[in-house]
């Protein structure tokens, strides 16, 4: 089971499987893969899945969430940048994409800086088809992230799930090879986790209120 303390209702992991270049990961829970009644896991997988009302309940929890997260780390934002990991078909960010347009609205918020368009890679094969660590570390090495200049040290990668952080890992990789002395936070919806594999995964530590910001935020669709 990999340790994680608890950061204003956060998951903070000072370490993933993969952690190359990655000082810190935030998730908001756990999405359990074999327990998919699990209350959190649903909403995770109908965000998986392209359901638009859970689209809308995610962003809500993020732009409800996030901010405190981000005030207990005591960052200037001016000295932060916001990325978006990219998807396996993507050689750029999709702005309409869920993920960036989260994490370009973040930005905003915060007052950081906006580089979703800081990032490029190679199309790949989706990961999540692999299901051996090594065929989806091989499929990883075909993105070859990029990352340009940024305007800040402080980056925080925005993605949906994370599993070992190998994705995170790739993309931090990237972002010190071209801007030295970063440090690389990640930011994602959550974890995925197996119960056969992780003694008691649970959400416990989700706030109550978020449960009603996420499905205020579902409400808001038509």
């Amino acid at each position: 089971m990999i340790h994680w303390n608890e950061n204003n209702g956060w998951m903070e992991f000072p370490h993933l499987s993969l952690n190359t270049g990655l000082t810190r990961t935030y998730t908001l829970a756990y999405k359990l893969t074999d327990r998919n009644s699990e209350t959190w896991s649903t909403r995770f997988s109908r965000f998986k899945d392209k359901d638009q009302k859970a689209y809308f309940g995610g962003a809500r929890l993020f732009y409800e969430a996030f901010p405190p997260l981000f005030n207990s780390l005591n960052l200037a934002p001016a000295n932060c940048v916001f990325l978006a990991a990219l998807s396996s078909s993507e050689t750029s960010a999709d702005r309409s994409r869920q993920i960036p347009y989260i994490a370009a609205e973040l930005a905003s918020l915060i007052g950081a800086h906006d580089g979703i368009d800081a990032l490029s890679k190679q199309v790949h094969e989706s990961i999540h088809n692999r299901y051996s660590a090594g065929a989806r570390d091989a499929e990883l090495e075909k993105a070859n992230y990029v990352c340009g200049k940024l305007p800040a040290k402080n980056v925080f990668v925005f993605d949906d799930f994370v599993t070992r952080g190998g994705t995170l890992s790739k993309v931090a990789q990237a972002v010190h090879a071209a801007n030295s002395g970063s440090k690389v936070y990640g930011v994602a919806l959550a974890k995925t986790e197996r119960v056969n594999w992780c003694r008691n995964p649970e959400n416990d530590h989700v706030p109550a209120r978020w449960a009603k910001v996420w499905t205020d935020g579902e409400n808001e669709v038509a």
